[in-house]
């Protein structure tokens, strides 16, 4: 039994919320080699907000100046490997299901309602982020999901058939995001 996925599963305080909010924006405003978004530390809400904002802007100037997507999808993807292996090592993750319980709790701490089965099947059905991002914008900032994921995991790749900022029909709430993760053998 890992506890400290288990009193996470139960409360995340507010303070860590904001605190890895703040690292988030850091490292995403690294991957696009910009300053970080102005978080207010106090209110998640808020900082979600304020960092949506600061994501759509900052791929919105990508896409308008032509940058290589590809290349910056791959620093987004690096940055967040290395926060996604920081989180495994800091709730000692040992196996495949503990890693897909921290992957729906941190998701879950910024807004977004994750399902992840064992076999990589992944459902959102609700994000916070989907009245903020244009169909361009997600398929940019998925790659840092794909490096979180694959962080937490030890290693994989993330592939969606479909996004919510796409439309795509979904059972009850009318949308959802679908995606498979693709486990690298590393980790059991």
């Amino acid at each position: 039994m890992n506890i400290k996925l288990l009193l996470a599963g139960i409360h995340i305080p507010a303070r860590l919320r904001l605190e890895k909010i703040s690292e988030l924006g850091a490292l995403t405003a690294k991957a696009f080699g910009v300053a970080p978004p102005a978080l207010s530390g106090r209110s998640i809400r808020r900082d979600l907000e304020a960092y949506a904002r600061f994501t759509r802007g900052s791929a919105d100037r990508a896409v308008e100046g032509k940058a290589d997507l590809a290349l910056l999808g791959d620093r987004l993807r690096q940055e967040a490997l290395a926060f996604g292996k920081a989180l495994a090592a800091s709730f000692g993750i040992r196996d495949r299901g503990q890693a897909l319980r921290l992957i729906r709790l941190a998701y879950r701490a910024i807004g977004i309602d994750l399902r992840a089965a064992p076999d990589g099947s992944i459902f959102v059905r609700r994000c916070f982020f989907e009245g903020f991002y244009t169909p361009e914008t997600c398929r940019l900032i998925a790659s840092l999901d794909e490096g979180l994921m694959a962080g937490i995991c030890g290693g994989g790749r993330l592939e969606f058939s479909q996004r919510m900022t796409s439309g795509a029909p979904g059972p009850a709430a009318g949308s959802e995001c679908r995606a498979r993760f693709l486990f690298d053998e590393v980790r059991p």
